[in-house]
């Protein structure tokens, strides 16, 4: 979750709500079943976006300061509640400024818990046969928001985790994951996980089961959401979960949940002996990365480079691995809070910034850019650059006039002017966007554009 600046700022506003009243016992819910699986950072989160319940907007620059964790861990632990059912999240742009609607969702009833496929295999994973068990035993003793301004951005749960096979933790019998007292099925407006179905192939398993095999009509929508679940946790591929549908099927002459959860479970005890699915966060794939890369031009790698990392990795990968000054960080945040820049534009500022400056940050330089480019409307990356080069032409321009002017001072010092090592991108010869004057067609400097240059290039 590299690029996750490309989602979420400081400056976005957000604000918490809830279609239904979280008692209580919700929150016993929450800490004995749910904290295990998410940890405890996204269940702080949880708390305190519980704790925010109709109480206005915000900036998560605040929910930085009031939990203690940066931009990245926040939008890390947004994505576990998501993906676990706990949280929905709506996000609006209006006049380029984000607002993020967080909806805490109906917390399950411990009876739904236990009878969720997925959630009581991973707990059981996490938490151990007697624990599992004691907790068990233990726990089964608003206002209303237009949504009608915001797109769902909710994470479905295997976009977050993916599962692992390797626990130590032997099986017990099945019932003592899904057993309970209370056979309620899980009311399906309830927020148990999402999952989508682009990971598994339904149309091969579809064909080697044959409608003369099972017939079409068997495998409904409900029961084809209970076979992409059940192929998710175990890890089964179409043709072992056809074997397994019709095992299933041809035992009582019909398909239910039950009897296919049976036969999974039953399944997996002789493929895989002593094994307990496990769950863990999705990484990003770098082969697939490093091949996109391969494909584009330099430009386009710097471009995605400036979008995708934060401006903090910046400065540190020049300081080769130390840490960025905490003077540096301020200034950032001060832009990034006030003039509402893009983080890749802000990236493009510091390396300009840098490269001209023989690697000082000069905070006045980097402040007067900032609103220089916010007052011009930069919003990319690509613009950022091009204006950068444009400027530095009209330096170099300044230069060349006044190397033209009869100025003994001026001449007797032209060889100890400081020759400034430029950023890469700013060296690659780049076509002349249209309307756009070379140096030698550029009309002369007059006087009053000759003094803004002088206190707008100050700094280099």
């Amino acid at each position: 979750m590299s690029n996750y600046w490309k989602e979420i700022l400081p400056v976005d506003r957000y604000e918490v709500c809830s279609r239904s009243r979280i008692q209580f016992d919700d929150l016993k819910v929450i800490t004995l079943l749910y904290q295990p699986l998410v940890g405890a950072r996204a269940y702080s989160l949880y708390m305190t976006l519980f704790g925010e319940l109709s109480a206005g907007d915000s900036s998560h620059h605040s929910l930085m300061n009031h939990t203690q964790m940066n931009l990245q861990h926040i939008y890390e632990e947004r994505k576990k509640l998501e993906a676990i059912g706990l949280l929905k999240t709506y996000r609006s742009s209006v006049d380029d400024e984000r607002a993020f609607l967080y909806e805490l969702q109906p917390v399950p009833k411990p009876e739904e818990f236990f009878q969720d496929d997925v959630l009581s295999v991973y707990l059981y994973g996490r938490l151990g046969k007697e624990r599992y068990l004691e907790i068990k035993k233990r726990i089964c003793l608003p206002q209303q928001k237009s949504f009608e301004a915001f797109d769902e951005v909710t994470a479905s749960f295997n976009e977050v985790f993916h599962s692992l096979h390797q626990s130590e933790i032997r099986a017990g019998l099945n019932s003592e994951i899904t057993g309970t007292a209370v056979h309620n099925p899980v009311d399906e407006k309830g927020n148990t996980p999402r999952f989508s179905h682009d990971e598994f192939d339904f149309d091969t398993l579809v064909k080697d089961l044959s409608s003369f095999i099972i017939p079409s009509e068997v495998l409904t929508e409900k029961m084809r959401e209970a076979i992409h679940r059940l192929a998710f946790i175990y890890q089964i591929t179409p043709l072992e979960m056809s074997s397994i549908v019709q095992q299933a099927y041809f035992r009582d002459d019909e398909l239910t949940e039950k009897a296919l959860r049976q036969e999974v479970q039953r399944w997996y005890k002789i493929e895989k002996p002593g094994q307990l699915p496990r769950l863990s966060e999705r990484k990003q794939e770098p082969q697939k990365a490093q091949e996109d890369r391969k494909e584009q031009s330099p430009e386009d790698i710097m471009i995605q480079t400036f979008e995708s990392i934060s401006p903090r990795a910046l400065l540190e990968r020049y300081s080769e691995g130390g840490r960025a000054a905490s003077a540096d960080l301020r200034l950032i945040d001060s832009i990034m809070f006030d003039q509402k820049l893009p983080v890749g534009v802000i990236n493009v500022l510091i390396d300009y910034v840098l490269n001209t400056n023989d690697m000082k940050l000069i905070h006045s330089h980097v402040e007067k850019i900032a609103s220089q480019w916010k007052r011009k409307k930069i919003s990319s990356v690509r613009e950022a650059m091009a204006l950068a080069k444009a400027e530095h032409q009209n330096y170099q321009a300044y230069k060349q006039q006044k190397k033209s002017t009869p100025n003994r001072n001026y001449q007797r010092n032209t060889n100890n002017v400081r020759k400034d090592k430029l950023p890469k991108w700013m060296n690659d010869q780049q076509p002349q966007q249209d309307g756009q004057k070379t140096a030698n067609e550029k009309e002369d400097v007059t006087e009053s554009e000759e003094k803004w240059l002088e206190e707008y290039l100050k700094g280099l």
